[in-house]
């Protein structure tokens, strides 16, 4: 049968068998790229690992580990596509293939050599008849009897199935076809999308892990799972859409296309994402626990940034937030009716995402937020730059001499702003004026170490 499709390429892929102490096996942990699209960190155990390299030498562990090679797609190829791209950022740091299924096999291997796998303790038989005693004595590798080390080196093999005409869809589709018998969920299955988006995903994920998303997701599992990158996936769609889209699969789905919004504007959904999650770092209590608390947290501080605020005090905000949030989760009043008249109070809302709930949700919060702003945030001053007359009363103020530094500003270089900044006393990004009685006009590589620290309490 052939099937007819615009594009349409069979697959190409060989199996070799290699011997398990071959260079090309024990080499695959470090000469193939470890894509979290389609793999996993680590997810065996000792005792797992045990069990596959006993069962390995027994004959028993027929899976094959499954590659494709880097150079062979590139090739393959349309020059400049995202699918060149993709290959061609693996190939330039140095790796030989990408692999698609048996990265646990591939490290168990690896680990197996180095001593840090056992083998099961019991007798060997081997196919001269001899038999090998394992125990706590000799089950690692550099302690094999001899026979055994013989034996692994001679009859012990893998199969590698590595392909070599492979797009990013058909990585995806292979991931999906091999894991097929498992119980993958949506964010896992969404995770196998090669574009640049899901990448973008997991590096948000990893920069946001231990200071954020670990004190709402605190398991391994949730970790390993992808929970927190699908949570990554819900903030990056609000940061692009607000309320006006649900942030439910099929929208999260969407996200993974390569001129999707959300991954067009990754670059603002990482500034509020990062800024977020660094005062969450700062602040956050240990009654920060509840993942919807976290997002609805979330919701209050992208208004903040969009509408030109700055927080006066950021601990006075967290322990604002967490009060009012306490007190509208115990509200019982109806905050939005569904299209089949079922009513929501605040704390239902928080348990889905669809348009209607987000928005009544965010309302709620708005509400609060916008009655009690003035008790730790302030707005931003739209003009950020002191005007050539204000840097010259500035000057006149300080008679001519640098704040910072004590040394004489010349007149003729009072607009010279590669030897003197007009610095805001109270930095700009945390709410300063530019102002007369906000500035200074001091010294270019003072203000470069101020920074925008706060002025020193006197």
């Amino acid at each position: 049968m052939v099937i007819k499709k615009k594009g349409f390429q069979p697959l190409a892929f060989k199996d070799e068998v290699h011997y398990l102490t071959s260079s090309t096996v024990r080499d695959l942990k470090t000469t193939t790229a470890l894509d979290f699209a389609f793999q996993s960190e680590g997810r065996w155990g000792p005792l797992e690992k045990t069990n596959y390299i006993s069962s390995l030498i027994l004959g028993m562990a027929p899976s094959k580990i499954v590659i494709c090679n880097i150079s062979a797609c590139l090739k393959a190829a349309e020059q400049d596509s995202y699918d060149y791209h993709y290959f061609y950022n693996w190939f330039k740091q140095g790796y030989k293939s990408v692999s698609i299924d048996g990265n646990n096999r591939t490290m168990t291997i690896s680990e197996y050599f180095n001593d840090k796998v056992t083998l099961k303790k019991g007798d060997y038989i081997l196919n001269s008849g001899q038999v090998i005693h394992i125990d706590d004595s000799n089950n690692i590798w550099s302690k094999h009897p001899l026979p055994l080390r013989q034996y692994i080196e001679n009859e012990v093999s893998v199969t590698v199935t590595e392909y070599i005409n492979a797009t990013r869809q058909n990585l995806t589709d292979l991931f999906r076809c091999i894991n097929d018998g498992m119980s993958l969920n949506a964010q896992e299955l969404r995770n196998a999308i090669l574009c640049n988006y899901a990448a973008w995903v997991r590096k948000i994920k990893d920069l946001t892990y231990n200071s954020m998303l670990k004190k709402v997701f605190p398991t391994e599992k949730q970790r390993i799972r992808r929970v927190v990158d699908d949570y990554i996936v819900s903030m990056s769609i609000y940061a692009t859409r607000g309320t006006d889209k649900d942030i439910q699969g099929a929208s999260k789905t969407h996200a993974y296309t390569d001129d999707s919004s959300e991954s067009q504007t990754t670059k603002r959904a990482e500034k509020l994402i990062v800024g977020f999650s660094d005062f969450v770092e700062k602040n956050a209590k240990s009654n920060l626990k509840d993942s919807s608390q976290l997002f609805n947290m979330f919701i209050a501080y992208v208004w903040l940034e969009d509408n030109g605020y700055v927080l006066k005090d950021e601990k006075i905000f967290y322990d604002w937030f967490m009060k009012t949030e306490n007190r509208r989760a115990a509200d019982s009043k109806t905050i939005c009716t569904t299209n089949t008249g079922e009513s929501r109070t605040y704390q239902s809302c928080n348990r889905t995402m669809t348009k209607l709930e987000l928005k009544a949700r965010c309302d709620y919060i708005l509400e609060d937020l916008t009655k009690d702003i003035l008790q730790f945030a302030t707005k931003k001053d739209s003009q950020r730059l002191f005007s050539a007359e204000e840097r010259y009363v500035l000057w006149e103020r300080q008679k001519g001499i640098c704040l910072a530094t004590g040394q004489p500003i010349p007149e003729s270089e009072i607009n010279d702003d590669s030897k003197w900044a007009a610095d805001h006393i109270m930095p700009f990004s945390k709410g300063g004026l530019t102002s007369i009685e906000n500035g200074q006009l001091i010294n270019k590589l003072a203000n470069l170490k101020k920074s925008n620290k706060l002025p020193e309490k006197r």
